[in-house]
């Protein structure tokens, strides 16, 4: 919800920050979004203390000061007020700061005084904007001094590649920009201005088994492939497996952020673009939209089945089937009685042995050879992506896979998300993966968040 109110009359049309803070619920839905103007020169609006609350001023429309407070939704507010310092609470501290530059960036290119709406090409640039400074924050915290314009320009040039293919080929390209070269280069390769001349460029750097480094000031200095680490730094150990292998999503450009620091970059092939930061996801833009990864969607589970490590695997697992172009319901349940009259004998993994072997279908004698007593995330995906709901309960032991839970509501909405919503009825918590890559959240029976989506109601008041 965005929210304007001025110390002094009327606020002032504004348009560029209405965008800049729409940009912002795209970043953290279910936030609040409040523009607060004051005459310059004036105290600004004095903001609460909260954890769960950041605020920002700088230039407003002229004549006055801006302040934007962001404030999470009850949902996830919890999530930052923790004496240990999360990756929400920074993103939180930057978001406020973002939407006032970009809206001094672009606000004269704007005619503040016409009431009409901008244009959709202006909200476009101002999203990327608001993501730009926000990576842009991020990566001055993490080297030296650095180009101003060069996150801005990676950005437009993922963008422009987005939209094009090579000798037949979808793009995907990778890169990171690290401050771990400190010696001169021999030749001078700005990035991206030299690169995009060379259009075998994003298959040479495809983020896959190699990305490009770029240095702080902006250039490129030379390849990183997966299995050679220690050629570019040679105290570097191998990549790290890391919790959350992303596959095609960028495994390798998360692994080079989580051994060389700086800020990742890398384009899908479905021309979404992930960045990543220590290792881990930050912002995805899809459909010209950015979208903050939803890194404590595991401490929200948790919370909602009292605790686990369970929660910690099913939503890896939700967060790896998400980076690729499958769907899935992952289901969590207090007990397997649970599924008694909700999944059938033949998909219950828990009772392969309790079914008379001359009786047993041939689906189900495959729950012999299936090696998933001790459960990991990446066998969970593999069987989890298999059509039908894959149930787990609180101890993480497997229930059932490949599940089919029949609803009457499909005829009204997708098969997938009756059956989560149905089985939700019973579990503790059902996540359903779509194929675009959105989480839903299911508890008794209704949808309580969607993440990696775009919301769609009503932000103004």
């Amino acid at each position: 919800m965005v929210l304007r109110r001025a110390s002094i009359g009327e606020p002032p049309p504004d348009p560029v920050a209405d965008a800049a803070a729409d940009a912002v619920l795209d970043i953290v839905g279910g936030a609040t979004v409040e523009l607060f103007y004051s005459p310059t020169g004036t105290a600004p609006l004095a903001t609460q203390t909260e954890r769960a609350q950041a605020s920002a001023t700088g230039d407003g429309p002229t004549g006055w000061d801006l302040t934007v407070v962001v404030t999470l939704g009850k949902r996830i507010a919890h999530l930052v007020g923790t004496d240990e310092r999360t990756s929400l609470a920074d993103l939180l501290d930057e978001l406020p700061r973002a939407a006032v530059r970009a809206a001094t960036q672009l606000r004269n290119h704007v005619d503040s005084n016409n009431l009409v709406p901008v244009t959709p090409a202006v909200r476009r640039a101002v999203r990327d904007t608001v993501a730009t400074e926000v990576l842009s924050a991020y990566l001055r915290d993490r080297v030296s001094a650095m180009r101003p314009d060069l996150v801005g320009e990676t950005i437009e040039y993922l963008i422009e590649l987005s939209g094009t293919r090579v000798e037949s080929h979808d793009l995907t390209h990778g890169v990171i920009v690290a401050d771990v070269l400190r010696d001169s280069p021999r030749l001078e390769f700005a990035y991206p201005a030299d690169i995009r001349a060379a259009k075998r460029a994003p298959l040479l750097f495809d983020g896959q088994q190699s990305l490009l480094v770029i240095d702080p000031s902006g250039r490129a200095r030379r390849e990183l492939q997966r299995h050679r680490f220690e050629h570019l730094i040679a105290t570097a150990a191998p990549p790290p497996v890391t919790a959350l292998d992303l596959g095609e999503s960028g495994s390798l450009v998360a692994a080079a952020t989580q051994v060389l620091g700086g800020l990742g970059f890398f384009l899908r092939a479905d021309r979404s673009i992930w960045t990543f930061i220590d290792g881990r996801p930050l912002l995805v833009r899809r459909s010209e939209h950015w979208t903050a990864f939803p890194l404590e969607l595991s401490m929200s589970i948790a919370n909602m089945i009292g605790g686990g490590s369970v929660a910690t695997l099913v939503t890896q697992a939700a967060l790896m089937i998400s980076a690729r172009p499958r769907g899935a319901i992952l289901a969590i349940v207090e007990k397997s009685s649970d599924l008694d009259t909700v999944v059938s004998l033949k998909d219950r993994y828990d009772l392969r042995n309790d079914i008379d072997p001359l009786a047993m279908e041939f689906e189900t004698r495959l729950h012999h050879l299936i090696d998933a007593e001790d459960l990991d995330e990446h066998t969970l995906v593999r069987l989890a992506m298999l059509d039908g709901a894959t149930v787990l309960d609180r101890e993480g032991r497997l229930l059932a896979y490949g599940a089919i839970v029949s609803s009457a509501d499909s005829e009204h909405e997708g098969a997938r998300t009756a059956a989560a919503r149905t089985l939700s009825e019973t579990a503790l918590v059902v996540l359903k993966v779509s194929v675009d890559g959105d989480i839903m959240i299911f508890r008794n029976g209704a949808a309580v968040a969607t993440l990696l989506g775009r919301p769609a109601v009503s932000r103004r008041s």
